[in-house]
């Protein structure tokens, strides 16, 4: 595309002082001008009319979507789509015949306990019985992971092993581990043997999912929990060109060396939070306080039902997340915070309030991640007057609302995932959707947010946390921003902002939610170059 261009079409700009234009006038991948068509080609007078199809909206950005992790199980042994403990066996074992010796097997399981009709995750023995003596690590939305015996004795992990601080190694009655290892610190205990991704690998990975996310019409990324040698592909691809999408990367808070080891770490790195540019920025730092909502894991106030009183596992602990919080602030750096239950959410809050007393962290951003599993009113006053912003997913309500309502039913549920609640109590709410193993369509999750739609479920759960549809807009383009920390040059067209955008086959305001939910991606432009096109 010509470095100077006026851009001619229907377009939303998402900025309140001028909702719609006819042009966009771009030189050098940023917006010149704004306005009607005679308006943009003053600016430009000698460059080119291109027309855009559709409705033309800002880049869609996900604010919290594991890029690189999608990128590298598309490599990888994925159970997407299995329906029986007995279908999954197959698959594992189909896939083992074709490795070389003893390799690991490593894929995912992303299927949640509802998808399978005996209700339960496949055993160690059963795992055993397919694998072939190779080594089985599966791992379970960046929670929990399930592996074999042999992963188990490569790991030096049996009956005697202590559960690590934080997780758990789920044993039978005779304290046996069955094979499923709940939360990281207890998958850690297996991931350490299991050999690294190799530089090529997470080069390739990179490579071949940025199509799948500009299919969808996203020109913005926040990729959260990241580990030196991630980021660092990130940093390479950026350097060599490679990045066609703008990232926000989040590195990960080595929790388990202590807040201050951990947060050392991170100074001496290569990527300091707060650096970079419009490809590639470094945003907050992230840490995972509690487990899964799917998982049956998330800190709650009161017990999961069907549970001898447990209440969710605390990945770390209160005391370790409150002394990263303290360094964070002391540092200026931003803090993203893992957090779905509502016991969680207090605990977190709590610290954060601790700390803001002795530095404020209104201008640094910090973050819950979901937040989804009932936060009290109290929770979104402490958040809004904290300047808290909250990532939150409506493809996971989508996703997970169904199995949750079999727990606590469909009226509970529908009081998750409260955006309605969180905008109305003045709290910066970004869209996303977690993937991998849970849809990314930014479209999706418009749509889900405005009607309440989930999978597997007749009516609307809990219509009452119902956004209107510029909200939704607002939630993947403006509010995504802000947890990206591209605000001042993405998420809406503006002069000086960055010429991204997604064209739509539907006027998103105005589009019947049916017309919504059939809606397709048109075109995607990052700096006004096309990423895709359909």
């Amino acid at each position: 595309m010509a470095d100077s261009f006026v851009a001619a079409g229907s377009f939303i700009t998402m900025d309140q002082s001028r909702p719609r234009a006819e042009a966009l006038a771009v030189r050098d991948g940023r917006i010149l001008a704004v306005g009607p068509l005679d308006e943009a080609r003053a600016a430009l007078p000698d460059a080119p009319v291109r027309q855009l199809p559709g409705t033309v909206v800002p880049g869609f950005v996900d604010s919290h979507v594991h890029m690189l992790w999608a990128g590298l199980a598309a490599q990888r042994l994925s159970l997407e789509g299995v329906r029986s403990v007995g279908e999954a066996l197959a698959r594992i074992g189909a896939h083992a015949s074709r490795l070389p010796g003893d390799a690991w097997i490593v894929g995912a399981a992303d299927f949640e306990l509802d998808d399978l009709a005996e209700g339960r995750l496949p055993l160690r023995e059963e795992l055993d019985g397919v694998t072939g003596g190779r080594p089985l690590f599966l791992d379970r939305k960046s929670h929990d992971g399930l592996v074999n015996s042999a992963a188990l004795a490569r790991a030096g992990v049996g009956p005697d092993t202590p559960d690590p601080v934080g997780g758990v190694i789920e044993r039978d009655p005779s304290g046996a581990p069955t094979g499923l290892l709940v939360e990281r610190p207890a998958v850690e205990l297996v991931t350490a043997v299991v050999p690294p991704t190799t530089a090529e690998e997470r080069a390739d990975a990179i490579a071949h999912i940025q199509p799948t996310y500009h299919a969808a019409g996203l020109t913005g990324i926040v990729d959260p929990a990241l580990l030196p040698e991630e980021l660092a592909a990130y940093r390479a691809a950026r350097e060599s060109g490679a990045l066609t999408i703008r990232m926000t990367v989040m590195p990960l808070v080595e929790t388990s060396l202590g807040a201050g080891e951990a947060l050392a770490r991170l100074r001496a790195g290569a990527e300091q939070p707060g650096t970079g540019d419009e490809w590639l920025r470094v945003g907050s730092v992230k840490v995972f306080f509690d487990g899964g909502g799917s998982l049956g894991t998330a800190l709650l106030r009161e017990a999961w039902p069907g549970t001898d009183g447990y209440r969710g596992n605390q990945t770390v602990p209160t005391e370790v997340l409150e002394e990263v919080a303290r360094g964070c602030a002391e540092l200026g750096w931003s803090l993203g915070v893992h957090t779905v239950g509502g016991g969680a959410i207090d605990l977190v809050l709590e610290a954060f309030d601790r700390v803001d007393r002795k530095r404020p962290i209104r201008e640094l951003r910090f973050s819950l991640i979901h937040a989804y599993l009932w936060p009290s009113p109290e929770n979104i006053a402490a958040a809004a007057r904290l300047g808290v912003v909250v990532a939150t997913q409506p493809p996971m309500q989508w996703r997970f609302a169904a199995g949750l309502s079999r727990r606590f039913g469909t009226e509970r549920v529908g009081q998750a995932t409260p955006i309605r609640s969180w905008l109305d109590g003045g709290v910066a709410v970004a869209g996303g959707s977690d993937g991998p193993g849970i849809p990314h369509e930014p479209l999706l999750g418009m749509w889900s947010a405005i009607t309440r739609r989930v999978e597997g479920v007749d009516e609307p759960v809990g219509a009452q946390e119902a956004i209107t549809a510029e909200e939704a807009l607002a939630l993947y383009t403006k509010g995504a921003a802000v947890a990206a920390f591209s605000d001042h040059e993405c998420g809406s067209f503006r002069p000086g902002m960055l010429a991204d955008w997604a064209a739509l086959s539907v006027d998103p305001l105005t589009a019947a939610p049916d017309e919504l939910r059939a809606a397709r991606v048109l075109q995607t432009a990052v700096g006004g170059n096309v990423a895709y096109e359909l």
